[in-house]
């Protein structure tokens, strides 16, 4: 076993955790930006969960992902599984673990790394720690309320830790250039290798985040109409499939507006990488374009765009002007059962900030 002062000398190594969903995994990103910023000879793994390890593969500046094992069927298998990931995790040797999630599991996962430091957010659930994630990090940090943005909060909590080095942290995307043969053939195919369209992207999990389609089409007629815009919607799955029909349908009067082929996160990366615009709901494609440097206009009705919304200045959150007394509700389920935060959104808003994202 390597002595204190032998540990001292070899390169730091640092985990981040943030096991999932999607649009959290890319606001925890700049974290291993940052961290390779101020420590370029460290390790630095990530530990997270399908399908974010998918899209994530490649992400500069980290070493190794060390992949959360889904729930396998029978208690036995799954215990199996985490033991086996709890070796991974060890066999790495971590001096540091940084939780930007928050949760029971996530602190579990970073006291499983062997980390003399477990470094996560002090506070309750408005603050970033819940459940009872106290119980396995050694060292908390109260981030200001007034610190509103999950990506400005995950990077004050680095900062805080002093692991963000002398000029301190900046967010920072490193994704990889992705290009999936697919996306790429199917723009060859129509003439729009040049990067003149938008994406539209109608899906997200939680019903009350949905706009409605037709308000989508509208939008897109609008596009196309004022700067003839080709629209290539995409989708993912038979809901999202049936909503993005729905738009190419009721739109196709009015502009071009093609329905892509499914997509996964990798083949969803690539069509933005191309594209002039993305217009989505509060979703992890919508944070996806904005980590890109994809202009973006997302739309807000449950969730707090000042918390949650797509990041950077080339990026509009759009809600109602005049908010529900209920928003943001942060549910899954509409009380009202009207889904009226977004059902009264009207898409000359929307376009408005899309043309603003545009230009002239």
């Amino acid at each position: 076993m390597a002595t204190r002062e032998q540990q001292q000398r070899r390169p730091l190594r640092v985990l981040l955790v943030r096991l999932s969903a999607i649009g959290d995994c890319l606001h925890a990103a700049p974290v291993a930006s940052a961290l390779r910023r101020a420590h370029p000879e460290a390790f630095i793994g990530w530990a997270v969960q399908e399908p974010a390890a998918t899209l994530l593969r490649g992400y500069a500046g980290v070493d190794r992902f060390h992949l959360y094992p889904r729930r396998a069927r029978g208690i036995g298998a799954h215990l199996a599984a985490l033991r086996r990931f709890r070796r991974e995790l060890r066999s790495c040797r971590y001096d540091a673990a940084v939780d930007v999630q928050g949760l029971t599991k996530s602190g579990l996962v970073a006291w499983w790394s062997g980390a003399r430091q477990r470094i996560g957010f002090r506070g309750g659930a408005a603050m970033g720690s819940r459940e009872l994630n106290a119980l396995f990090l050694n060292r908390r940090f109260a981030v200001e309320l007034d610190v509103s943005h999950v990506v400005d909060r995950n990077l004050a909590l680095l900062r805080a830790s002093g692991l963000a080095g002398a000029a301190g942290p900046v967010a920072e995307w490193r994704l990889p250039e992705y290009a999936e043969p697919g996306p790429l053939s199917f723009l060859e195919r129509h003439g729009l290798g040049d990067g003149r369209y938008a994406v539209v992207s109608p899906g997200t999990i939680w019903r009350t985040k949905r706009w409605p389609p037709r308000r989508f089409a509208a939008a897109v007629r609008r596009l196309g109409s004022d700067r003839d815009l080709p629209v290539v919607v995409a989708w993912a799955g038979e809901d999202e499939h049936r909503a993005a029909e729905e738009i190419v349908a009721d739109a196709a009067d009015g502009c071009r507006v093609l329905l892509a082929p499914p997509t996964d996160l990798r083949e969803l990366a690539t069509f933005l990488r191309h594209a002039a615009l993305f217009l989505g709901c509060d979703s992890g494609p919508a944070h996806l374009a904005a980590a890109l440097g994809v202009p973006c206009v997302s739309v807000f009705g449950p969730t707090d765009p000042a918390r949650n919304g797509p990041y950077g200045p080339r990026s509009a959150a759009v809600e109602l002007d005049r908010k529900l007394d209920c928003q943001p509700c942060w549910r899954r389920t509409c009380s009202r059962g009207d889904f009226a935060c977004l059902e009264r959104l009207d898409a000359d808003r929307v376009v408005a900030e899309c043309l603003a994202r545009l230009g002239s």
